[in-house]
């Protein structure tokens, strides 16, 4: 009886650990309107990873803005900076060297990953935005390398002294999408276990004033 009423025990509290992991439903406050413009503090965080571990770091938004009507995301237009790739997670050389490899600055490591020589900056363009299981959504064309495919995900919208704040939770792109295809096994069938995942993990971080 008492290994029932542990098994028992056991299995709710299972169920309740699953059900805190959800995440929480994002908003966009119902009383903002106007054309924000963005500030320079924006960024757009990543984790990229690999079966041995991951890195993360930011990535500078570097203008843009977007029009806001009774909390609704009507249109916008975002510019990232990829030469200013950051790693966070590792300092000195083996920092410079991964942002170095990430970039493109290496004569050997060019195309590995994003080819900033060449393709200086991403853009995101807005062109949607809806509700869907209580959260706000965010639709729109990104383009990196040259190349663009939609994407969407979640946004939440604040306003406080002026400053507009908009973030979102971590979502996940399929870099290949985009031809970012080092380490692919995707692509790539004899790499064993020395692959990186094809997602990258995003999360922006947008601060905007009239």
């Amino acid at each position: 009886m008492k290994k029932i009423a542990l098994l028992g025990f056991s299995l709710l509290l299972f169920i309740s650990c699953k059900k805190e992991e959800k995440t929480a439903p994002t908003s966009v406050e119902s009383g903002i309107s106007g054309v924000f413009v963005v500030d320079s503090t924006s960024t757009l965080s990543w984790i990229g990873s690999k079966q041995t571990g991951k890195h993360s770091g930011t990535i500078k938004i570097k203008n843009g803005q977007f029009t806001v009507e009774n909390g609704k995301i009507n249109d916008g237009k975002f510019t990232i900076d990829m030469n200013t790739i950051s790693v966070g997670d590792l300092e000195g050389e083996d920092k410079s060297d991964l942002e170095a490899h990430l970039k493109g600055m290496k004569p050997d490591v060019v195309d590995h990953f994003f080819n900033v020589a060449k393709h200086p900056e991403a853009m995101f363009v807005v062109t949607g935005f809806m509700t869907e299981d209580g959260s706000d959504m965010l639709e729109g064309d990104l383009t990196i390398k040259g190349k663009t495919n939609k994407i969407k995900f979640p946004v939440s919208l604040s306003e406080m002294d002026g400053m507009v704040t908009m973030t979102s939770p971590e979502f996940k792109i399929d870099r290949t999408l985009w031809g970012v295809n080092y380490g692919s096994k995707s692509i790539f069938n004899d790499l064993g276990d020395k692959f990186i995942n094809d997602d990258i993990v995003l999360q922006i971080n947008i601060k905007a004033k009239k």
